[in-house]
């Protein structure tokens, strides 16, 4: 075999220059382009922590069928500089493209490697812009007209594209793109080349909306009725407090840009006691400044969602890229025991139901909600299915909020006082919202007796009784949170595990596996606390061998196995560089587990080793 192939049309387009040039939001326009003509897209950016300067990418995948992640490969190469020319060369396909501006560099033997199968496609980008009466940061623009253009692609998905992008300025500053966009269209027409890669608009498209996941986390607290989102920006979080900010208003929601994550998660623990849904987020140095306030909530019974969005640590370690290294953080934040809910989404499907799904649960269970995601899923893009609002419901769990304390007899001791923490077989207490008559109730961060008093908290009794209490909750999250998901055949000679957003490439590589006659499943587990160990013993006693997938250096999921189930997986993949797992990768593991390896280049090539 060589490379996984593509099912019906697809093409891999990359976008590469200094940071400040405007990568991203040219990438996301092409991106709109193919979702809005019904093609499947998925995309990848790569950037450094810099406002300026350094080098950025964009990676867009487009399909006629449905994809699952991203790939290695590129068919075509937008070089915006020498440095993307000279980075990138080896991720070209056989017989890739490369659009170039001229008058930056002409492509010599070193920045090709000598590779004599490539279409070379000049541009004039800057003189196109300098006709245009524009700035140099509008080379993508013309970039992307003149990609379109040697694709043969209708270049009015674009046109409305820009206009949609610059709507919120001057019209002429879109109409100025617009003219530079045609130009790089009608050059790209009139200097005709060999150009590899076409694409038609498809004749069965695809109904979709295009998210990153930050957008789909927003989107499931606003159909959750969130009244309150609080946060201090911090990649790769920021983009949710935009979301929010953006949204929020028209939605009825309060949001607040606080001044550090200290404030953030104190607030949101207040807006819990008010009876408010409330949520904040932020990368894992950011929740480190909350775990504090974190384990208020968890002492106070108090309803809250927490978006733990993670990226490579110790410390602020690599801002922009991606990792899983924060697992274990998530499960153990904050001192003491108390039912600890984390949900790890593997999709932007996951991420808008299972934000949702969160806030129910947080009011049903009475305890923080961690929704634990990373970069790959906040900052790329995927299209999906429009989300499902038939499929929310809102559970506020034992709530009462109006009214008069005198109608609940059951909630008060002999003096009348509202018990609070009142010791029930399921560990939830009746909450009550301030403002309901004779509900008075003390919160803080002490241990408490029943009515939230602490002056009797050091009786071992009530310790006893109310933490007992308080981890009667996980018994009953383990019965309504959302289980593993299983994919692939009921047997196979190699089972899979996995959390998070590496469910997409891990799918993916086992559409592949299947096309090739290799069976092989996988389970993602969902919720990682509670853990759901009768399932995962259950998958692993039933697979021939196991390999665990995970994005961080140490193992911290085939730990929770160990330490959870007693059992060892055979093998392992792990990634810790900052990048996501390819597809690519994944399939190349497999395939030489089963004794059947491969090569894998850096353009995602895949061919029998020697002898095989």
């Amino acid at each position: 075999m060589t490379q996984p192939a593509p099912y019906g049309p697809e093409v891999r387009i990359r976008i590469g220059g200094p940071a400040g040039f405007g990568i991203k939001a040219a990438g996301q326009s092409l991106s709109r382009v193919f979702a809005r003509s019904g093609y499947h897209c998925f995309d990848l950016t790569e950037y450094p922590s810099l406002i300026k300067g350094g080098h950025n990418t964009y990676h867009l995948r487009i399909s006629a069928r449905p994809i699952l992640s991203h790939v290695m490969a590129t068919d075509i190469l937008v070089a915006l500089d020498r440095f993307t020319m000279a980075e990138h060369v080896r991720e070209l396909t056989a017989g890739g493209a490369v659009i170039y501006d001229p008058a930056d560099f002409e492509p010599n033997e070193t920045d090709t490697l000598s590779r004599g199968d490539l279409c070379l496609v000049p541009v004039p980008l800057m003189q196109i812009v300098r006709d245009a009466g524009g700035m140099k940061v509008m080379r993508n623009v013309a970039a992307l007209g003149a990609t379109l253009g040697h694709m043969e692609f209708p270049l009015d998905g674009l046109v409305r594209s820009i206009r949609a992008q610059f709507a919120h300025k001057a019209p002429e500053i879109a109409e100025q793109n617009i003219v530079i966009a045609t130009e790089g269209y009608r050059h790209a027409t009139e200097v005709k080349c060999a150009f590899p890669y076409t694409l038609g608009v498809p004749d069965s498209p695809f109904d979709s909306i295009s998210v990153d996941g930050n957008e789909a986390i927003g989107l499931g607290a606003l159909a959750a009725g969130i009244g309150l989102y609080c946060a201090y920006p911090m990649t790769p979080a920021s983009s949710l407090l935009n979301f929010m900010a953006k949204h929020g208003e028209n939605a009825g929601v309060v949001v607040k840009h606080t001044e550090d994550e200290l404030a953030a998660m104190n607030m949101v623990v207040g807006g819990a006691f008010g009876g408010t849904r409330s949520m904040c987020a932020s990368a894992g140095g950011g929740f480190a400044l909350m775990v504090e306030a974190y384990g208020l909530a968890g002492v106070s019974e108090s309803a809250c969602v927490v978006g733990l969005l993670t990226r490579p640590g110790p410390a602020t370690g690599m801002p922009t890229w991606t990792e899983q290294s924060d697992l274990r953080f998530a499960l153990h934040a904050s001192q003491g025991e108390f039912c600890r809910i984390v949900f790890a989404p593997g999709d932007h499907q996951e991420a808008f139901d299972l934000t949702w799904k969160a806030f129910n649960l947080a009011d049903v269970l009475q305890t923080p909600v961690i929704v634990l995601g990373d970069s790959y899923l906040s900052d790329n893009r995927s299209t999906c299915a429009p989300f499902d609002m038939q499929n929310v419901s809102i559970d506020r769990g034992q709530l009462v909020s109006e009214g008069d304390l005198a109608d609940h007899p059951e909630l008060k001791d002999p003096s009348g006082r509202y018990l609070r923490y009142r010791v029930t077989d399921s560990g939830v207490s009746t909450r009550v919202l301030p403002g309901v008559e004779g509900a008075v109730q003390l919160v803080n961060s002490y241990e408490h007796d029943e009515a939230g008093y602490g002056a009797q908290a050091e009786s071992a009794t009530v310790r006893t009784q109310q933490n007992t209490k308080r981890l009667k909750k996980i018994a009953l999250a383990e019965s309504i949170v959302p289980p593993p998901n299983r994919f692939g055949p009921d047997s196979a000679p190699l089972s899979i595990l996995c959390f998070g957003t590496t469910k997409m490439p891990a799918l993916q590589a086992l559409d592949w596996l299947a096309a090739d006659g290799i069976a092989v499943n996988l389970l993602q587990i969902v919720t990682l606390a509670p853990f759901p160990a009768a399932e995962v013993s259950r998958f692993i006693d039933s697979a021939a061998q196991t390999l665990v997938i995970e994005g961080n250096a140490t193992g911290q999921l085939e730990g929770l196995v160990r330490e959870q189930c007693l059992r060892a997986p055979d093998h392992r993949l792990r990634r810790s560089d900052g990048r996501p797992f390819s597809p690519e990768l994944i399939y190349a593991t497999v395939s030489g587990l089963l004794g059947k390896p491969v090569t894998l280049t850096q353009a995602g090539t895949i061919a029998p080793q020697d002898g095989e």
